[in-house]
């Protein structure tokens, strides 16, 4: 059992020092079997030839990559969707309301804010933060910053659960004429992975473009 042991660590640690092994002994691959699950959360093991292990694992892959382009068809269509509806709100107190109220369920998240240094906006129900702290936030020029929360910052506390990951999309400083940006949060981590990114960045884009022309207008 020892000898077997001692045998089989030799084995793993040629192989992992010789990764291109079966790439130059392809040969070897017929004569070799493999573990296959049946279900990811089954504890079933069976042992199958490495061409059915191979046709299995890529029939995985391609049903992961057909629901993640479901899902991405979906999350498209959902935001396109939502910008149609936004561009049609001529009140920008309205807007900022739908934002808060609407938003988030139209796109399956938690909570959309509007943040600001200026205190104006929490007269449509925004998020005041100190110029200091947005700025730490923005001061690398990105436009959008997908991650966990940053509890120290405080943009989701006036909420009475916790929000786990955000995504946070500068918008124009002339709409508040300070330092501001949307920011959309989710009690789960859908944040975390930048998926979307592009998307949510369009929105904030075309949002913030909106906002502006909509105070312009109420301005005169």
């Amino acid at each position: 059992m020892i000898k077997k042991k001692k045998n089989s660590q030799q084995i793993i640690q040629f192989l992992s020092d010789n990764p291109n092994y079966f790439v130059e002994n392809p040969e070897l691959l017929k004569k070799l079997k493999f573990p296959l699950f049946e279900e990811s959360n089954s504890n079933k093991l069976n042992i199958v030839s490495f061409k059915d292990w191979i046709i299995k694992a890529l029939k995985v892959k391609q049903k992961k990559i057909i629901t993640n382009a479901h899902l991405n068809f979906l999350t498209q269509t959902k935001i396109h969707s939502l910008i149609l509806e936004i561009i049609r709100i001529n009140k920008f107190e309205t807007l900022l309301r739908y934002t808060r109220e609407e938003v988030p369920e139209k796109i399956g998240i938690d909570c959309a804010l509007v943040v600001s240094s200026s205190s104006e906006v929490t007269k449509y129900g925004g998020v005041y933060i100190s110029r200091d702290k947005i700025e730490g936030i923005t001061r690398n020029k990105k436009t959008i910053i997908m991650d966990a929360v940053d509890q120290n910052i405080g943009i989701f506390d006036s909420l009475s659960y916790k929000v786990y990951s955000n995504a946070l999309c500068v918008i124009d400083e002339t709409i508040f004429n300070s330092p501001a940006f949307l920011a959309f949060g989710s009690k789960e981590k859908i944040f975390i992975n930048n998926k979307g990114s592009d998307l949510i960045s369009f929105f904030a884009e075309i949002y913030s473009e909106h906002c502006k022309r909509i105070k312009s207008i109420e301005k005169i």
